[in-house]
């Protein structure tokens, strides 16, 4: 049992003391500072994971491992805690105590709605005490507060920018109206994930933007805190799908086999995914897949061949004639690596010129690539197969750990500050302005409010009074214990899809 009122930095511990003597009001706001480690994210993070937090931590987790458990034993684990982690020292456990007497977390959580999108330095939300002799609880919950809100957040901003990539591509190539783009990127992250809590947390940032994921977890994770419903509505989907153990244990001389089998016997018709690089993958699009033409065109479906090792650009695209700038000579790449897996599939099965005249592939075929997409060969892979005259209709990219995962605190700078206190009835407005920083680290002052401009986009503006703090685009989401507002993931991804 890890007791929820010591699910924060150690150094916090004490800063009940610190605190001017009367201290009666710490008001703090989270917001992200900076993309200057995430330049795509150009006009600002996605709103996401604040009630998820406020029900399986301040409300779950602090009921089941704080406030439910006998008064003493509550103390004494906090106690012992202190004792062996700061020795000696006079934090006391008096007012650990009387919170627990209270019965729940006097703290009030205003918030932009989820799925909306904040503008850097805009506050995303805001905390503040709702009894005085709880001051100390505002920042002391800063940490828990960063820890389970910088992932998905982040996650769901990362999902946005693939997701407008995408858009931009469909709407420069004329994708028809029945090709459904949450399917187009998929999350294949949570095996390189840190851990359950953190597939889980930016598997539900994935599925704000689309529902193709393997991430299971999320799934239950949405149903759960984001009163969704798989039953009613699409939350996540994946198709049949083989593995590199699979296909090796069919053996190396039966692959033309393993593959027959699938399509004709075990998956006669729907959607059906293939590794295809477990020995040679141009082997398999320039003779199995011609071999088993027919029986694919003939399935109710589509085969869906999977590339899973080298550059995906090169993979999936080919080489331009700049690319042989960097070969001695031409001859060191093959016909059927020039042209790239898209273009030979289209040799092989055809398709259709579209109205903006883009080649769609036939629907009986298409790929998808899990390996190594980032943002940045996700813009790539558009624009070469723009060039080659592709509309990536048939298309599937993996979004992996290496995107979900290789993402910090940092990447838009989130931080929760506090610019504001009353102390002895006084208000105090309060701010940071380091001389040696460049300006990032410099925080609005005193109490804040949010607004909207002619345009629709967020903008704070600080040092209000308290009857214009009441007001504006941050609502009350959680209040003395008790979540006062909620969303649903259908709502956030209609807030999203506005934007």
């Amino acid at each position: 049992m890890n007791n929820a009122i010591l699910l924060t930095d150690g150094y916090k511990l004490d800063h009940r003391r610190q605190y001017p003597q009367g201290t009666e009001y710490v008001y703090s706001n989270w917001t992200p500072r900076s993309n200057a480690y995430f330049p795509q994210a150009t006009d600002g993070a996605v709103v996401f994971g604040l009630q998820y937090f406020i029900k399986k931590y301040l409300i779950e987790k602090f009921n089941k491992d704080f406030f439910n458990l006998p008064e003493d034993e509550a103390v004494a684990n906090f106690k012992r805690r202190i004792d062996t982690f700061l020795g000696e020292n006079q934090v006391g456990t008096e007012h650990i105590r009387a919170l627990h007497r209270l019965g729940y977390l006097p703290v009030r959580i205003k918030s932009l709605p989820e799925g909306s999108i904040c503008p850097i330095r805009v506050p995303m939300h805001t905390v503040i005490n709702t009894l005085p002799e709880f001051f100390w609880l505002t920042n002391f919950l800063e940490t828990l507060m960063s820890c389970e809100l910088w992932l998905p957040t982040t996650s769901a901003t990362t999902a946005r920018v693939y997701r407008k990539e995408l858009e931009r591509h469909a709407e420069k190539t004329g994708f028809a109206p029945d090709v459904m783009l949450g399917f187009l990127c998929h999350d294949f992250s949570m095996r390189g994930m840190a851990g359950l809590e953190a597939s889980i947390t930016s598997g539900m940032g994935h599925l704000s933007s689309f529902v193709g994921s393997e991430t299971l977890p999320a799934i239950d994770a949405v149903e759960q805190y984001y009163n969704a419903d798989a039953e009613k509505e699409l939350i996540a989907m994946t198709v049949p799908a083989s593995e590199h153990s699979v296909m090796c244990a069919g053996g190396k001389d039966d692959e033309f086999e393993t593959f027959k089998r699938f399509i004709t016997q075990l998956y006669p018709k729907g959607f059906v995914s293939i590794v295809s690089d477990t020995w040679d993958l141009w082997q398999v699009i320039t003779d199995f897949v011609p071999r088993l033409k027919n029986e694919i065109l003939a399935r109710d479906g589509r085969l869906v061949i999977r590339p899973d090792s080298g550059d995906p650009v090169h993979i999936i695209c080919g080489y331009t004639h700049d690319d042989f700038e960097n070969f001695q000579e031409e001859a060191m790449t093959s016909t059927s690596e020039q042209k790239g897996v898209y273009e030979l599939l289209w040799d092989i099965f055809g398709g259709t010129i579209n109205e903006k005249g883009y080649k769609v592939l036939d629907p009986h075929i298409g790929v998808i690539y899990g390996d190594s997409i980032t943002l940045e060969r996700q813009k790539e892979i558009y624009r070469r197969l723009e060039e080659k005259g592709f509309a990536a209709t048939n298309l599937v990219l993996g979004i992996g750990s290496y995107t979900y995962q290789y993402r910090t605190r940092d990447s838009l700078g989130f931080a929760m500050k506090a610019t504001w206190c009353q102390v002895n009835g006084e208000p105090r407005e309060i701010f940071k302005s380091p001389k040696t920083d460049t300006g990032m680290k410099k925080s609005l002052k005193g109490l804040i409010r949010v607004d909207t401009d002619e345009n629709g986009v967020y903008y704070a503006t600080d040092c209000v009074s308290k009857e214009q703090e009441a007001g504006g685009c941050l609502e009350t989401i959680f209040e003395n214990g008790k979540l006062v507002k909620e969303t649903s993931l259908k709502e956030i991804r209609h807030r999203l899809c506005k934007q």
